[in-house]
């Protein structure tokens, strides 16, 4: 049987992008990685048209792609400057990777609309960069997040304290440091006011990396440790198996996003609860562990190369299995 084409996007030297490649190689596959960034020597060379290509790679012949990172290299919003021209530098490489960011988001939109599996579509971010608005459209479909409230209203922010006693503030874009929110905090009216800040009801329990490939949960591991914000210094992972019903539950909320690869973070808490946090719809694994990052590679290699030879998600869908600790 031929080995379909597999297009890898990220850094060439990502070692997440490395695990995949090689994961790619044991299911039969042919990976070809691509480089997203934009160095100081231009973009590399894309094709937008009849014809797709990247990198010098003709997409006619690759049906099934996986993105690691999703854009080139100036953060959209600029660190502290120490002087204008410095400012002025900063300014000038973000506004020149703002057309290159326009026609990398219309390439995988361009692949997705001729039937090609992008994992995952850029737009998915979104939710990721804006989490008020995800809260709430999981909300309405039935997915049990825990209160939230996002804004500058000092009163509001007092009473939302007030009732519900522990509270955390977490960034509403991205990833970011999660802590408790302490009552003296909301003294300093000045700087509360300058934007709009995320409280959510502190769920006590157990933070939990739930991995989704499909319509699989593949691998479930608690993070053992004792901060508020699980990434904080992690101690280890533990191989937890979630509730049928609540696998189900995060297996369609990812699919209404969308997605076809993720990693929720959920609490289990003390009183039996099962709390979603977040979804990272391009989820970084190399912190779990060389065993437990296999598990999660091969099984989304698989549905990528099952894709490209079936042109098919339910079918690409029967071949993901979860994993299982060996019982000895």
């Amino acid at each position: 049987m031929d080995k379909p084409t597999i297009a890898l996007f990220g850094k060439l030297d990502d070692k997440q992008v490395v695990a995949m490649s090689r994961a790619v190689e044991q299911e039969g596959g042919a990976p070809v990685t691509l480089s997203i960034g934009m160095p100081e020597s231009g973009a590399p060379s894309v094709i937008l048209g009849e014809k797709l290509s990247w990198g010098g790679v003709d997409f006619a012949g690759v049906e099934s792609m996986y993105i690691r990172a999703t854009g080139p290299n100036t953060l959209p919003a600029m660190p502290p400057m120490m002087n204008a021209a410095m400012h002025a530098e900063w300014r000038t490489r973000y506004i020149r990777e703002q057309e290159y960011q326009a026609v990398t988001y219309s390439f995988f939109e361009m692949a997705a609309a001729r039937g090609k599996l992008v994992v995952n579509r850029l737009p998915s971010y979104v939710d990721h960069n804006a989490k008020a608005q995800f809260y709430e459209k999981m909300r309405a479909q039935g997915v049990r997040f825990p209160k939230t409230l996002t804004t500058n209203d000092l009163a509001r922010a007092r009473a939302f304290l007030k009732e519900l006693g522990d509270v955390v503030v977490k960034p509403g874009i991205g990833i970011g440091s999660t802590r408790k929110l302490r009552e003296d905090q909301l003294e300093r009216a000045e700087d509360f006011a300058l934007c709009p800040v995320t409280m959510q009801e502190f769920a006590k329990g157990n933070t939990h990396r739930v991995h989704v490939v499909g319509d699989t949960v593949v691998l479930v591991l608690r993070i053992v440790n004792d901060a508020v914000d699980s990434r904080t210094q992690p101690k280890g992972f533990q191989y937890v198996k979630l509730p049928e019903s609540e696998e189900r539950t995060i297996v369609e909320a990812n699919r209404r996003l969308g997605l076809h690869f993720a990693a929720w973070d959920v609490i289990l808490t003390e009183d039996g609860r099962c709390c979603p946090l977040d979804c990272n719809p391009g989820p970084y694994i190399m912190w779990i562990g060389p065993d437990f990052v296999r598990v999660v590679c091969q099984q989304l290699a698989r549905y990528l190369i099952t894709y490209a030879r079936t042109h098919s998600v339910a079918e690409a869908s029967k071949r993901i299995e979860p994993w299982r600790p060996a019982v000895t």
